[in-house]
């Protein structure tokens, strides 16, 4: 066919000697729950495997495979053979899938890629008319992307054939929602749509829900959950689109978020109103807490609208941007103690479920235990990483005797988070990627772009040049793109003995440095 075509035929991935059984990441955050993790893991230090840059170029490092070519050996004074600029862009919203030993990604300017997650060679390249901002999916032998121009499109896994389009009423930036062999989507014109992954046959389309749907989708056995622009979340029947309740919560958007659904509570994130920052937001509050008790008692009043006879400033409950609500009722059974935790224009992350299914989210506070005791950059106290009580909503610490240390750490550039075994992966564009053990709090700062860089000394295992150049004028871009990023914060993806995760200009595949 004319919009395929393949560029390199690598049968490696399955002959590698020592090579670990991959487990699947199909879609975003692993799997139509969207609670993000895996059994798998990789534990520190870490080194750059490789890195795809376009199915022109792979940096393959020297020290992980005999015969690769390439030093990416992260070191004071050099600046791994990087080129200049790429040809297309991926968004920060796109999270790479890892199926059969493909990685699979989209671009915005309008190309699909197959990938060996071994070697990171181009397997096949296809034309994606519209391009992308999210996250593709994976199933029943087809990579689904769903595309700027109001289109889901299907591609042979293997080959990269096209297979199957589709058309929405509008564009959509949802990442589609696998559950079993059935496709979810859902378009800008405010409909959810259900797509029969093998053949892509439409088995319903929904009424129209609402203005738009910008953020991400997520399901659990029997229903599907659907946030529209008008601020309502929708519960709809996977059997034939028809809703079943909704709830309508605080906020102005659920751009660049997505629900996630677990042990029969719905976790829904949007963007608070007051969403320039969240420097020293709620420090008043926290000073004058003496407990931790204390604190989620005063942050729910917070919450609430309670000014405290005036004590406490900048008070609203558009600060609420954490709603949980039960699935069968779609009412709120509780409120999480969590107020502003991030800020230049985005929001604080969904929540990730960990292997003790835990459900964790992040905590500005006074009592802190597991990252760091502060004062960290935007309060005079921290942020935390705890656990929500699936009872009733309160912090239950994660307290390994000592604080991780983690670093960067700040109100306004928070992570997006995945898990694999007992370490929890935290990744953003700008700042890097971090890892902290949950059982024991040890801390690794993986990787990050630059070493020297906005006024710090960064020292990640992974980076890719010691010292920006004057073609480094986008920030963290260390590689121009044809675009600017949509920018938005995806969680690294773990599958077998790699870590995989995108950035504007490519694919990286980490692994363990012996």
């Amino acid at each position: 066919m004319n919009d395929m075509k393949i560029i390199w035929v690598h049968v490696a991935v399955l002959v590698a000697a020592g090579m670990a059984t991959a487990a699947d990441w199909p879609q975003l955050q692993r799997d139509g729950a969207r609670i993000g993790r895996t059994s798998d893991s990789v534990a520190p230090p870490y080194r750059a495997r490789w890195m795809w840059l376009g199915s022109g170029l792979t940096l393959q490092n020297q020290d992980s495979e005999p015969g690769w070519p390439h030093d990416l050996d992260t070191r004071p004074g050099y600046t791994y053979p990087l080129p200049a600029s790429v040809p297309f862009t991926l968004s920060d919203e796109v999270q790479p899938i890892v199926v059969s030993n493909r990685v699979f990604v989209g671009t915005i300017e309008g190309q699909a890629w197959g990938i060996d997650a071994f070697g990171g060679l181009t397997l096949w390249t296809a034309d994606l008319p519209g391009g992308t901002m999210c996250t593709a999916a994976a199933v029943s032998g087809r990579v689904v992307f769903a595309c700027l121009d109001g289109t889901v499109r299907a591609f042979d896994q293997m080959t990269g054939l096209a297979q199957w389009v589709v058309t929405m009423h509008r564009t959509t930036t949802s990442a589609p929602c696998v559950v079993g062999t059935t496709v979810y989507t859902a378009d800008h014109a405010g409909y959810a749509y259900a797509i029969d992954a093998a053949t892509g046959a439409v088995l319903w389309e929904s009424d129209r829900l609402g203005p738009s749907v910008q953020g991400g989708l997520a399901a659990d056995g029997s229903s599907l959950y659907v946030c529209t622009e008008d601020m309502i979340c929708h519960a709809l029947n996977q059997s034939d689109g028809t809703e079943r309740g909704q709830a309508t919560v605080r906020g102005q958007s659920f751009r660049t978020l997505h629900p996630v659904v677990f042990n029969n509570l719905l976790y829904v994130h949007s963007a608070p109103v007051p969403a320039i920052g969240s420097e020293y937001v709620m420090d008043d509050l926290m000073a004058g807490s003496a407990t931790l008790q204390a604190e989620e008692a005063n942050i729910r009043l917070w919450l609430a609208g309670n000014d405290n006879g005036g004590a406490w400033e900048y008070v609203s409950q558009d600060w609420k941007h954490l709603h949980v609500l039960n699935t069968t009722t779609m009412t709120e059974p509780f409120v999480v103690a969590a107020g502003p935790v991030d800020g230049s224009s985005m929001s604080p992350r969904p929540v990730v479920v960990d292997n003790s299914n835990r459900v964790l989210t992040y905590f500005k506070t006074r009592f802190a235990t597991l990252t760091t005791p502060g004062p960290i950059f935007g309060t005079n106290y921290t942020v935390d990483i705890a656990a929500i009580d699936q009872a009733n909503g309160n912090r239950l610490r994660i307290d390994n005797g000592h604080f991780s240390g983690i670093w960067m750490w700040e109100t306004d550039n928070l992570y997006a988070m995945s898990v694999a075994g007992d370490y929890l992966w935290l990744r953003q564009n700008f700042r890097g990627t971090q890892v902290i053990n949950l059982s024991n709090s040890t801390y690794r700062y993986a990787q990050t772009s630059i070493r020297n860089y906005d006024g710090g000394l960064f020292n990640a295992d992974i980076m890719y040049a010691e010292s920006p150049t004057p073609a480094m004028d986008r920030g963290y871009d260390v590689v121009q793109t044809a675009h600017h990023p949509y920018e938005g914060r995806v969680a690294p993806v773990i599958s077998g003995s790699y870590v995989y995760f995108s950035e504007s200009f490519g694919i990286v595949c980490a692994e363990h440095q012996p």
